[in-house]
C-alpha cells in the first residue's frame, strides 16, 4: 500500500510540473475539444440533474463553459462544496456570487441546501492523471472517491488533458475509475453507460 501511495505523490508532482508548462492558449483550446465530445455524448445529453467541479485557473481542463451550456441546455447544474472531510454538491443557476475556498476554486456558501447524491444522474470527476484503461489519480483528499459511493445511480465521467495522460496510473481496490473518458482526441475510455 505504502508503494502505491508514493507512486502516486510523484506522479502528482511529476504531472504538476508537466501542467505549469501548458501555455494559456493551449489550455483553451483543449477544453474547447473537450467540451465539444462531452457535450455530444449521448450520456451527458440525457442527464438532467449534472454535477460539474468548477476547475482551476490552470492545469485542468476548464470547466466554466460546460456549466454554462448545460444551464442553457434547461439541466439543473450543481458544484461541489468542500467542509473538512466531506464534500457535498449545491445547485447553482449561474458562476455569480461564489466565494473562492482555500484552493481558490469557487463554491457556494455554506447557508445553501445540499442535494441529495442519489438525484444526480451524471457527475463530472476532476483528476491529475489517467490512463487508456481508465484508471485516475486524483488530488489525494479523496473527496470524490468517498462520494461517489453515495451516488451509485449517476453516469461518472472525467476528462482531461494530453498531457494528463500516462501509460499506468498506480491503484488500489478503493481507487475510483470513472465509466468514461473523454480527452480533447475523444472518448479515451467508456464502459457501458
Amino acid at each position: 500500500m505504502s508503494t502505491i501511495r508514493t507512486a502516486k505523490l510523484q506522479l502528482r508532482k511529476s504531472m504538476h510540473q508537466r501542467l505549469l508548462q501548458l501555455s494559456a492558449a493551449d489550455l483553451s483550446a483543449q477544453s474547447h475539444q473537450i467540451q465539444a465530445h462531452l457535450l455530444s455524448h449521448p450520456a451527458f445529453q440525457r442527464a438532467q440533474h449534472i454535477s460539474i467541479y468548477l476547475s482551476m485557473d490552470s492545469g485542468e481542463a476548464q470547466t466554466y463553459g460546460l456549466v454554462d451550456q448545460a444551464l442553457a441546455a434547461g439541466k439543473s447544474v450543481y458544484v461541489p462544496r468542500c467542509r473538512g472531510q466531506q464534500m457535498d454538491m449545491v445547485r447553482i443557476t449561474n458562476l455569480l456570487g461564489l466565494k473562492r475556498n482555500t484552493w481558490g476554486i469557487p463554491e457556494p456558501s455554506d447557508t445553501e441546501p445540499a442535494v441529495d447524491p442519489g438525484t444526480l444522474d451524471f457527475i463530472l470527476v476532476p483528476g491529475v492523471a489517467f490512463d487508456a484503461a481508465g484508471n485516475r489519480c486524483g488530488h489525494g483528499k479523496g473527496y470524490y472517491d468517498r462520494y461517489l459511493k453515495q451516488s451509485v445511480n449517476a453516469v461518472t465521467c472525467a476528462i482531461c488533458l494530453d498531457e494528463q495522460i500516462v501509460d499506468n496510473v498506480p491503484t488500489t481496490d478503493h481507487d475510483f475509475k470513472p465509466q468514461i473518458l473523454v480527452t480533447p482526441q475523444g472518448i479515451l475510455h467508456q464502459q457501458t453507460v
